[in-house]
């Protein structure tokens, strides 16, 4: 069970306090990227050049549908909406926003709207570090991950089913020690910059 001071700040401090607590650790986004040689790189520059990405209409049609999509699965599995950045209970640079929480911590959650199905068993591997990493921050045992497919309609995007499509991740332990060497390693690069 996570403790009180593991949650640093919501999404609802946004820009300014959210942005700034999220450069005092390494995400999940971050350690994602940061896992392949090339993209280690590219984690470096955008932690030194406070990266933000532009708006466009995919992050948009995501941004829309992420809580309609949390609400199913609180009905569904009983995981509440989670809008809180988290930290490790000992590594206080080891930072995750999970989608989702279950009350007793053990069941986290993840949202993707993707332009593709991902047809159950072909989640790509940028995001399964991702929740591998958030697994690894807040300790739980596995996490519902839950996409939802857009399509174009008369140029607007629209979900394309009714429900979003899930499966559940577990733990990967070697994974998480793997990303704990990349993090690690990018937070003493960008630490003192």
């Amino acid at each position: 069970m996570m403790r009180a001071d593991q949650f640093i700040v919501s999404k609802r401090d946004f820009p300014e306090g959210w942005l700034r607590a999220r450069r005092d650790g390494v995400t999940a986004t971050q350690v994602a990227k940061a896992a392949t040689p090339a993209g280690f790189e590219t984690a470096v520059r955008d932690y030194l050049s406070d990266y933000v990405e532009i708006d466009n209409p995919y992050m948009k049609f995501g941004r829309d549908m992420e809580p309609v999509i949390a609400r199913i699965l609180h009905q569904d599995f009983g995981v509440l909406p989670n809008d809180w950045l988290l930290r490790h209970d000992s590594e206080t640079h080891h930072l995750a926003t999970p989608d989702g929480l279950s009350l007793d911590h053990k069941l986290i959650a993840e949202i993707k709207t993707t332009g593709k199905d991902f047809e159950d068993a072909t989640v790509p591997v940028q995001y399964r570090r991702q929740v591998q990493w958030q697994l690894h921050v807040t300790g739980a045992e596995r996490c519902l991950f839950a996409w939802m497919q857009r399509i174009e309609v008369e140029g607007v995007f629209a979900p394309a089913w009714w429900k979003p499509k899930h499966l559940f991740i577990e733990r990967d332990e070697g994974m998480i020690a793997s990303l704990i060497v990349t993090a690690d390693a990018l937070w003493e690069r960008v630490e003192n910059v």
